[in-house]
């Protein structure tokens, strides 16, 4: 299944003889040991899946506009527990197939997504054109404004801004096991030819090599805004208080 030379002729220029593949997953060759993968210290990680690494990716791109059937978009799900989260920050495992990873025109649109029946459901934080850090393969987006989660399950979705003339390719670097549900992927104006228009699991696309799953970390602090969170031992004493208040109530109506 060879590329589409009206559409990516400089692909085929840089690349042949290889198939339409190569642009659906990254060259293990470039791939950072698993000892590498490790959550940059801003704030507080709050969850981290960069284990298991698993030597492939998935395009998750923003062409220009002479290739938007190409733009593709990965997506990864987390939990958040009671109390909640104030995200701060994503830190994601990348690589750059043919292009430079400190090209600096390069920005990251990133939204957060409602779980909806294993799947990415309605957006809950929208970001586009955000700047990144890159170090070899670890990048990391802040926000610039928290984004607040009560708790539930979420999904982190990831796109860069970055022209194939002159920037290449980029890659969301996957996972050999699954947390959760299965990554999910997709390639809305279809021009990979392999399905996956709307989001699906990237397994089932093949997107990546068909890996589960995406790594990944997020960033921040425990808690909400105006919600201070309880601890067993103050929930003990909260409750130690409520029941005074109670028996000395009761003492006065008696």
């Amino acid at each position: 299944m060879q590329l589409k030379p009206t559409l990516l002729g400089l692909a085929v220029a840089l690349l042949a003889p290889t198939a339409q593949a190569d642009l659906l997953s990254e060259n293990p060759g470039h791939f950072p040991s698993a000892s590498d993968l490790t959550p940059p210290n801003v704030a507080t990680v709050l969850y981290t899946q960069l284990d298991n690494a698993s030597g492939n990716g998935a395009p998750i791109q923003n062409f220009e506009a002479a290739l938007d059937a190409y733009d593709t978009e990965g997506a990864d799900d987390f939990m958040v527990p009671a109390g909640g989260w104030t995200v701060e920050q994503f830190n994601f495992v990348v690589n750059y197939g043919l292009g430079d990873p400190d090209l600096v025109t390069e920005t990251a649109n990133l939204t957060v997504y409602a779980d909806n029946a294993g799947l990415p459901g309605s957006a809950v934080c929208t970001y586009t054109e955000l700047a990144r850090t890159v170090s070899g393969s670890d990048m990391s987006v802040p926000l610039p404004t928290s984004c607040l989660l009560p708790e539930g399950t979420y999904w982190v979705a990831l796109q860069l801004n970055r022209d194939f003339t002159g920037g290449g390719q980029v890659f969301w670097s996957n996972r050999t096991v699954a947390s959760g549900s299965d990554a999910a992927w997709r390639n809305t104006g279809g021009g990979f030819g392999i399905g996956c228009t709307d989001w699906d699991y990237m397994s089932t696309c093949g997107a990546g090599g068909g890996e589960p799953d995406f790594l990944f970390s997020v960033s921040g602090t425990e808690g909400l805004p105006g919600i201070p969170l309880i601890g067993p031992v103050a929930l003990l004493a909260l409750g130690g208080g409520l029941g005074a208040v109670g028996a000395r109530r009761l003492r006065r109506r008696s």
